[in-house]
């Protein structure tokens, strides 16, 4: 029974603390500063000091000079015309011991038939990972990662692209792969379904990036709905690719 008039007591008091409080608030008050607070950090939230401004000259951005730039010169790429008609475009720079090498494609998404859009998409990918004649997709992996570098394929509206990315004392070996791909390209069917399978994943979400709609609209604005280049992949056009 103690204990229970004690706790009672004691609600009865925060009760009452309380209700001061909130009277004290009503009636515009300031609250008592607590010892040792300045009344600067007073918890009314207001502070009495304020940084002087005496003697700021305010700058507009024509006062700011700026330096001129200096020249950009870039170097300009070697041209090369092969007697099969091939262009080459070499820009040499040393600074890394790396070799960066595009292959670059006449043809892409405008080019294949409406009932199939999605199918480049899928083709610049199966192209990788579908491997060559000599390796499968898997075993290029293996053998890539073994050397840090980097074969990659890929398809835009106009064109398609094989990519190299390598050390230079592998280059050999790594060109060698990469021809084979070019070449010598295997579409296995276990990677076409699984990048259909994706397709499909990404047509099921693709209204949830607002730019990603925005992006979808303005083709269609911009070229008309029918055009090649506003096209969008559909479930049954991912469907009709084999």
């Amino acid at each position: 029974m103690n204990a229970k008039k004690s706790l009672s007591s004691f609600t009865v008091a925060i009760l009452l603390s309380c209700f001061a409080f909130a009277q004290g608030a009503k009636s515009g008050k300031p609250e008592a500063a607590k010892p040792g607070v300045p009344a600067s950090k007073s918890t009314t939230g207001a502070e009495t000091a304020k940084p002087s401004t005496a003697g700021r000259v305010a700058r507009v951005p024509q006062d700011i000079k700026a330096p001129p730039l200096p020249p950009f010169k870039p170097q300009q790429p070697k041209r090369v015309a092969l007697k099969n008609g091939m262009v080459i475009f070499l820009q040499e720079d040393h600074e890394l011991p790396f070799i960066d090498l595009t292959a670059q494609i006449r043809g892409g998404s405008r080019d294949v038939p409406a009932e199939k859009s999605g199918m480049a998409g899928i083709y610049g990918q199966v192209w990788r990972t579908g491997g060559s004649k000599d390796k499968t997709g898997d075993q290029l992996d293996d053998f890539l990662e073994a050397r840090a570098a980097k074969v990659e394929a890929s398809a835009s509206e106009d064109s398609t692209f094989l990519s190299l990315n390598c050390l230079k004392s592998d280059f050999q070996e790594v060109f060698k792969e990469f021809l084979e791909l070019l070449h010598h390209p295997e579409f296995r069917a276990d990677k076409v379904e699984l990048e259909k399978q994706q397709g499909a994943t990404a047509i099921s979400r693709r209204n949830e990036d607002a730019t990603g709609i925005a992006r979808r609209e303005a083709r269609k604005l911009a070229y008309g709905a029918d055009s090649p280049y506003a096209r969008q992949a559909e479930y049954w056009t991912i469907s009709a690719v084999t």
